[in-house]
């Protein structure tokens, strides 16, 4: 017999006044990486972002029979579980208290916001800029679920996520600590840390829910010639959403405190691999018509992380053969890349959930491997599985790794590359959506639009650019002692190296091979400064 969730209420706030907060003062709650992403891609820090007023928490958690669960920032409400209908009567004639309801009466489309952005339009029919022959051996069984999407090319040309955090939000990461699958990825410290955004005291990440040890996997792992992830060199934070005893709506709560928390340490991807559609109270439930990214917590929260410069991957659901049939909440936030899947025939897999014409923007978006998928089994053997919750992985890593090539373009850029990379995406549908992703289509298509101008934001000035006779460097420093220019390949091999004391020096390409290279600067062996440079 499984546990039940207790009956939960919703206190939402009027105003944030009299906050301890200010907007002036983001270190205080956000990282600073996460405030270095909201000043590269010109986000402001508003009243969203600020903490709930803690005296407004304190005046009703002081009451014995009120329980904080969880809160959200965003949408300035906090949920409690309160038995005593007094103390709910009382806390409903604070001043500062809008309303409270339970959680399946509160009708959340208050806090949603429209977005005003444009799909950027790239011109698809250049696909083939550079040659490339690389060799699949060393992804040993993660071949298929690389090669379908071109990833290997990503990898080939030096970006396997190095420097983006991807977190995770699913049910627990069972055994990570001791999986030999995951040797490499804590030799290398790529778990950055993990939180538990149900607050549960007792609860132990390593104990607790393998699911998410499966989706980890599909990116982290790098083990040559046996498996290698999406995204195996980037770093990650492990959040669990999920309660593994019980199927409430009270967990779309929980997904909301768990992007708030991904959004304040600055993560880049977001993939979440569960999704929502029956709870163990039947009230609770959603219909059809609620898949409109406006009628859920958790579908407004993925696109409140889409506008603060993050990418949600979100598994479509399982529910294609299932009466339910649709996709699954929150992958149908709008601005949410929504992964059905397919089995390695590239046939849409039968239990995958399905968009619908009645829905406001096409879902799913893109579609990947979900059928006997490769992962890492707490069995710590590779092992096959079957769900859209192991095709979002995928993308998710793939993702990171194209951003990373192209951190100049905006989120936004980057899933409509991904999108218009797809094999359907003149003509998509509601089994695949915008269809299979090409990412060597979508790197250049970014690479056509890619602003490679004099005025890069690290002191680094590269022109013409592209170019296929020579390169003019500008280093914009003060200092005029001697410095070293190095250019290497995507491989990270050295071609040239030049020693130059004054800010200016041109550079013969005339030696090079068509492609995308990488140059860098050193100043005084510590001071180091990187950009990159295609030559025609």
């Amino acid at each position: 017999m499984f546990a039940q969730a207790p009956d939960a209420y919703v206190v939402c706030f009027t105003d944030k006044n009299f906050n301890f907060y200010s907007v002036d003062k983001p270190e205080y709650f956000l990282s600073s990486r996460a405030i270095a992403k909201r000043q590269r891609y010109d986000i402001p820090i508003c009243e969203e972002d600020l903490p709930i007023n803690p005296t407004y928490i304190s005046a009703i958690t002081k009451f014995q029979a009120v329980k904080l669960l969880t809160k959200s920032k965003w949408m300035n409400y906090i949920v409690i579980q309160c038995d005593d209908e007094n103390v709910l009567a009382i806390i409903t004639l604070f001043p500062f208290v809008d309303q409270v309801r339970k959680i399946h009466e509160l009708d959340v489309s208050r806090f949603f916001t429209e977005s005003e952005d444009q799909p950027t339009v790239f011109d698809s029919q250049q696909r083939e800029p550079y040659q490339d022959t690389v060799s699949l051996d060393s992804y040993g069984v993660a071949t298929r679920q690389m090669s379908v999407h071109n990833g290997h090319i990503l990898h080939n040309y030096g970006f396997k996520g190095e420097g983006m955090l991807v977190v995770v939000l699913d049910n627990g990461y069972r055994d990570l600590d001791k999986l030999s699958c995951f040797q490499s990825f804590r030799a290398n410290n790529r778990l950055k840390g993990m939180y538990d955004a149900a607050q549960q005291p007792t609860y132990d990440p390593y104990q607790t829910g393998g699911h998410g040890t499966f989706v980890l996997s599909i990116m982290a792992i790098e083990e040559p010639y046996v498996f290698i992830g999406t995204a195996p060199r980037a770093d990650y934070v492990l959040i669990r959403t999920e309660m593994t005893n019980y199927e409430d709506l009270l967990e779309e709560y929980f997904w909301v405190a768990g992007a708030e928390y991904a959004d304040s340490i600055g993560a880049d991807v977001v993939n979440a691999s569960l999704g929502y559609a029956y709870f163990d109270k039947p009230e609770q439930e959603h219909s059809f018509m609620h898949l409109d990214g406006k009628h859920s917590v958790a579908s407004i929260a993925a696109g409140i992380l889409a506008r603060k410069a993050c990418i949600p991957c979100i598994a479509a659901g399982n529910e294609g053969n299932k009466p339910w049939h649709y996709i699954t909440i929150p992958s149908d936030a709008p601005d949410a890349l929504c992964v059905a899947a397919m089995g390695t025939d590239s046939i849409i897999a039968e239990f995958s959930s399905r968009g619908s014409i009645l829905f406001p923007t096409i879902k799913p978006d893109v579609t990947s491997i979900g059928s006997k998928t490769i992962f890492c089994a707490p069995i710590d053997s590779l092992v096959e599985g079957n769900g859209t919750s192991l095709a979002s992985p995928i993308i998710a890593g793939l993702c990171a790794c194209l951003w990373q090539a192209f951190p100049e373009k905006t989120n936004k850029e980057i899933m409509d590359a991904i999108r218009q990379s797809a094999h359907l995406a003149h003509k998509p549908d509601s089994l695949f959506g915008y269809g299979i992703p090409d990412f060597k289509a979508a790197f250049n298509m970014l690479s056509q639009t890619s602003i490679y101008t004099p005025n890069n934001e690290n002191g680094i000035t590269l022109y013409p650019n592209p170019s296929n006779t020579y390169i003019n460097v500008h280093y914009d420093t003060p200092n005029q002692n001697e410095k070293i220019v190095q250019i290497y390949d995507i491989y990270g091999k050295i071609l040239k190296e030049i020693r130059f004391s004054n800010n200016t020096l041109s550079i013969a390409l005339s030696d090079l091979k068509s492609g995308m290279y990488m140059l860098r600067i050193k100043e005084d062996n510590i001071r180091v400064r990187n950009s990159k440079f295609i030559k025609n």
